[in-house]
């Protein structure tokens, strides 16, 4: 082990101890990805080391917090801001990480979560039907659809990590919940409680967040089958997991999210070829909705006869006149009753 030239001599390694000792737990812990990680990122991404976070008034952190502007200032500057943040976590193993594939695509409204908004949602209404239509950000602009969320990635609600067992191999159970995909949620909350705006703020950031776990270890899909399990080894997959909380709104009791796990020597192709053309996208209809989004409400022509597909083109921002469409569409659907009911009472 190299000494450095002001080393004092008391500043020595203990009995039992050796060079390699040293190296294979230094190793081990993580903390070599986590600089190879920043050093990637570090070429594009504004970094926070050890990120602080809050779970349940303990403070926590992660490996990275990773933030790239996704627009560029120009006067008059735009009313919403698109970033995209990335909160990270390495994990360093010999053994490997193991993905149970789901067969389907899971819901997962909340991911990415949208955030920096003075509301999460978008209400839309129209001048056919009175009704109105409550849209997550990313549905109202059409990015549910985009591959990177719908056809890309392996999703899987169960995964694992083998362990020694003496001889022998067996899965660890609910240990990488607990030490990987729960801290990062928990990060990705706190993110979203830190950016909230206040209710006075005309200009906003729309935070494009999402938890992401980096792997220097062999990640193996299973797929099970009626004549057995396939195993497959995989560079990337979607981590879900459904989350049950305390709301007065039961509509907000329960929801899904997610997290991405990479591996390692995957990461520059994932935030290249996939990550980015979607963060792109999201920054070039944010700045073309920013006042649908700033206010979190918008009109959508024709949303009685169509109101499940091609929201975004018809998406405009809403209108005062747009109010008394709708109340002629209130007036003439209370019309139809009443046709209709003095019809069948005759």
């Amino acid at each position: 082990m190299k000494t450095s030239s002001e080393n004092p001599d008391s500043n020595i390694l203990g009995n039992g101890l050796n060079e390699s000792d040293i190296a294979q737990a230094v190793r081990a812990s993580g903390y070599p990805l986590q600089i190879i990680v920043s050093k990637i990122l570090s070429k594009k991404f504004y970094l926070i080391e050890e990120w602080s976070y809050l779970d349940n008034d303990t403070e926590r952190t992660i490996d990275l917090l990773a933030e790239i502007r996704l627009f560029e200032f120009s006067e008059p500057q735009p009313r919403v801001r698109p970033t995209l943040n990335l909160l990270i976590e390495c994990k360093q193993s010999d053994l490997p990480y193991i993905f149970f594939i789901s067969p389907g695509k899971p819901y997962v409204p909340k991911f990415p979560n949208i955030t920096g908004l003075s509301s999460e949602n978008v209400v839309i209404t129209s001048d056919d039907d009175p009704s109105s239509w409550n849209y997550s950000a990313l549905q109202a602009l059409g990015l549910h659809l985009h591959p990177f969320l719908s056809e890309q990635p392996k999703f899987c609600m169960t995964f694992s990590k083998c362990a020694r067992k003496g001889k022998n191999i067996e899965l660890s159970g609910s240990a990488p919940f607990q030490g990987l995909v729960f801290p990062l949620l928990k990060a990705v909350s706190h993110f979203k409680e830190v950016e909230k705006p206040p209710e006075t703020a005309w200009y906003f950031d729309a935070h494009l967040a999402l938890g992401l776990a980096v792997l220097d270890a062999p990640m193996v899909g299973v797929r099970v089958t009626e004549d057995g399990n396939e195993l497959e080894l995989i560079p990337w997959a979607r981590v879900v997991r459904h989350q049950s909380t305390e709301s007065s709104a039961w509509s907000q009791r329960a929801s899904s999210n997610a997290i991405d796990v990479v591996h390692a020597d995957y990461l520059a192709q994932y935030i290249q070829g996939k990550l980015m053309p979607f963060a792109e996208e999201f920054s070039k209809l944010a700045l073309k909705h920013q006042h649908v989004l700033a206010e979190g409400r918008g009109f959508v022509s024709g949303m009685g006869q169509e109101s499940r597909t091609n929201i975004e083109p018809r998406l405009q921002k809403a209108k005062f006149k747009d109010t008394a469409k709708r109340y002629k569409a209130i007036g003439n659907n209370i019309m139809k009753f009443l046709k209709g009911k003095k019809a069948n009472h005759t």
